[in-house]
């Protein structure tokens, strides 16, 4: 009877366990800042970075993938008002790598809310601006990086408030350094 009583109190003590308090989502802080305006006549993405559904790779099952993140990136705050040369913007990473992590072992393990995955999200960005010929003119870079961990208590519909959040920061981290980097390294282009 008392061998009963054990995994009992367990279950009750666990449904007892705080339930994860998460902030709101920090929100893209870019789209209130004016687009750049690049004296070219178009703006061409490619996509060099390509996404992958095997693991550790998860940036597929984020809410917005990283890679349709930095091309919407690319449609607020890229604005082409010239009517010579292009620019093309290259992304070069956009990955999220989930890494398990080890729980807390034995009894004591069974009261313990233990952070279950690292999420380790990495963008890498490159401008460059080319005349009608196809010459190399000048280019400006930014990379970042973010990494949150998530409780093995979280919902699904949590973890993907933790992505969003995660990932909103990113962006507003890349954006911050795009925009020092293209104002400083493009800035015969910049109007």
């Amino acid at each position: 009877m008392r061998f009963m009583f054990i995994p009992v109190l367990a279950a009750l003590l666990a449904g007892c366990a705080p339930s994860a308090e998460l902030p709101d989502p920090v929100g893209l802080a870019y789209l209130a800042n004016k687009p750049l305006c690049l004296n070219v006549a178009r703006v061409e993405v490619i996509k060099k970075y390509q996404s992958s559904s095997v693991p550790p790779h998860v940036e597929n099952s984020f809410p917005v993938p990283p890679i349709a993140m930095i091309q919407q990136w690319v449609q607020d705050r890229l604005l082409h008002v010239g009517k010579t040369g292009y620019a093309v913007v290259t992304i070069e990473d956009a990955s999220v790598v989930e890494t398990s992590l080890k729980g807390t072992p034995g009894f004591k393990g069974m009261f313990t809310v233990d952070q279950s995955e690292r999420y380790d999200a990495s963008m890498s960005v490159k401008v460059e601006v080319f005349d009608d010929l196809g010459n190399l003119k000048s280019f400006a870079y930014a990379r970042t990086k973010g990494s949150r961990t998530v409780g093995e208590n979280l919902t699904l519909g949590q973890r993907r408030k933790v992505w969003m959040i995660m990932m909103e920061k990113i962006m507003n981290s890349l954006d911050a350094e795009l925009e020092l980097n293209v104002r400083s390294y493009l800035k015969d282009y910049v109007r």
